[in-house]
């Protein structure tokens, strides 16, 4: 077992005894593992995004949420200037279009913004309360935009898009005023009216709001672009690790460097269960009570995507937490009570938490039952 107590390799890349099972019992050995990698070697994310727009006229990139290596990642790509000018518009998760015009003015206007009306972009979305808000990741992909824009003439800027529907907190009462059924709808209303300008996108998203082929035949933001557009996505998806790894996967991922685009078009990847890659999901049919299910059985990974993005063993992932003083000020924190209590004190981690240090250990989600 690794830090994490879930099989895979160590931190200094040595396969456990757990991995090694978890490999032999899916019959793979270090040689087929080296040989998959050759098969299908990857990129790195910022050559396959651009690869990627040569076909496509909107790339989505999935956020492993709170997760540092995949930011890093993301970082890395913002600050290539190649990317400015195959991409004109990003639009992102973390942001409520309510504030879109500070967002404007920080990013493409040059123009000052203090860092409390800033603030509001990320910490005013229908999520709050949700510490991971408030993680710096998620600032820093807004200020690297803005660093990189400072550098180009106007035709290469990229605008950053809030994708979270727009609507202002301080009018809330009630959760039914949540604009809730607009997650999915109004950001793939902003990339069609991108698109229908002649401009590209990337969208920055959780992964399950990318998927081509959601698991209750329902709707992702890549369907709701593709049906109003007919443009189809290319879509990269982290590939995170979960608390167990019941197909092997990971002593495969091994054979690569992490930061490596794996194509699943004719790749083992594309044909791995994806319920051996993506979590289970509570689920409730009928008014019974929620269960704990596989959405995946019968699909496989390729099904849903067209590249994963390997960021790592599980022992090496890490978590961008924000400083839990942020939560001292009392009239954030107060604002933050008042959130939870129209939510019904749902917030998940609990609200008392945040203002405890937390582990730096990227907490993995759990897979679904077995099909």
């Amino acid at each position: 077992m690794n830090a994490l107590n879930v099989p895979g390799p160590d931190r200094r890349g040595s396969p456990t005894a757990s991995a090694g099972t978890a490999a032999a019992e899916a019959g793979l050995t270090a040689p087929d593992d080296a040989q998959a990698a050759t098969a299908a070697p990857g990129r790195s994310l910022i050559e396959a995004v651009l690869a990627a727009f040569q076909t496509h006229r909107v790339v989505a990139i999935g956020d492993a949420h709170a997760g540092q290596e995949i930011h890093d990642l993301l970082l890395t790509m913002l600050s290539d200037p190649r990317l400015y000018g195959a991409a004109n518009d990003i639009v992102v998760e973390f942001g409520d279009a309510f504030y879109q015009d500070t967002l404007d003015k920080f990013i493409l206007g040059d123009e000052p913004v203090d860092d409390a009306g800033l603030r509001l972009v990320w910490r005013n979305t229908t999520q709050s309360p949700n510490i991971v808000l408030d993680c710096p990741v998620y600032e820093q992909v807004y200020r690297r935009v803005r660093a990189v824009n400072w550098t180009l003439p106007a035709d290469k800027k990229i605008r950053v898009l809030a994708g979270e529907p727009p609507f202002d907190w301080s009018t809330v009462t009630s959760a039914s005023q949540i604009p809730y059924p607009q997650r999915d709808p109004y950001p793939a209303s902003l990339a069609g009216q991108s698109l229908a300008k002649g401009r590209r996108v990337l969208l920055i998203y959780g992964g399950m709001h990318l998927l081509h082929r959601p698991p209750d035949s329902g709707r992702t933001i890549t369907t709701l672009i593709e049906q109003k557009t007919g443009i189809r996505a290319y879509v990269i998806v982290p590939l995170r690790p979960l608390t167990t790894d019941p197909g092997g996967v990971f002593p495969r991922l091994a054979a690569y460097p992490r930061g490596t685009v794996i194509p699943t078009t004719g790749s083992w990847l594309g044909k791995v269960s994806a319920g051996d890659i993506l979590p289970g999901a509570t689920a409730s049919v009928n008014g019974q009570d929620p269960n704990f299910i596989n959405p995946w059985c019968g699909m496989t990974f390729g099904q849903l995507v067209d590249a994963g993005l390997y960021v790592g063993q599980p022992g090496e992932l890490t978590a961008s937490w924000p400083n839990p003083a942020i939560y001292l000020d009392p009239v954030y924190w107060a604002e933050l009570e008042r959130r939870n209590a129209i939510k019904g004190n749902s917030a998940n981690p609990p609200l008392n938490t945040f203002r405890q240090q937390r582990p730096p250990a990227y907490p993995l989600p759990q897979a679904g039952p077995a099909c």
